[in-house]
């Protein structure tokens, strides 16, 4: 039997994707890239981005586009399993790579629900070990 390939749009959907809160703040701020992001990978977020797209809403009316766009997206949320990989990635990274705790509270949900991080930065994740990372500009552009 013949070799199947896949085209681009399939390969994107078969890898679950975890959008970093940069992922979200491009979409808001009507990046078209970030929009078909969004609607075609159907990514999950965590309730870590939820809580800073919440404090990053300047007024009402920014307050109910963050709620009306994570409404519309899977949310994984921080259990015991992810608040622990969180406390040993800071143990790990704090120190030598100033990673900080919102971050490996991400990185840890990526990690234990074996996703690939989507996000503009990528310099605050590169150390974590097992933890795939996508530059959103690399995968908004595709």
């Amino acid at each position: 039997m013949g070799r199947r390939f896949k085209g681009k749009n399939e390969l994107k959907t078969m890898k679950r994707y975890l959008a970093d809160t940069s992922v979200l703040i491009e979409h808001l701020r009507g990046n078209i890239h970030a929009k078909h992001f969004l609607e075609e990978s159907n990514p999950s977020i965590s309730t870590v981005t939820i809580a800073e797209l919440i404090q990053g809403a300047r007024d009402k009316q920014e307050l109910a586009s963050v709620s009306k766009i994570c409404a519309s997206l899977s949310t994984e949320a921080i259990d015991k399993k992810i608040s622990q990989r969180a406390i040993e990635l800071l143990s790990d990274l704090y120190l030598s790579h100033g990673l900080m705790f919102l971050d490996a509270l991400i990185a840890a949900t990526a990690l234990e629900n074996k996703m690939v991080l989507v996000t503009s930065n990528i310099k605050h994740f590169r150390k974590i070990a097992r933890l795939e990372v996508i530059s959103q500009d690399t995968l908004l552009k595709k």
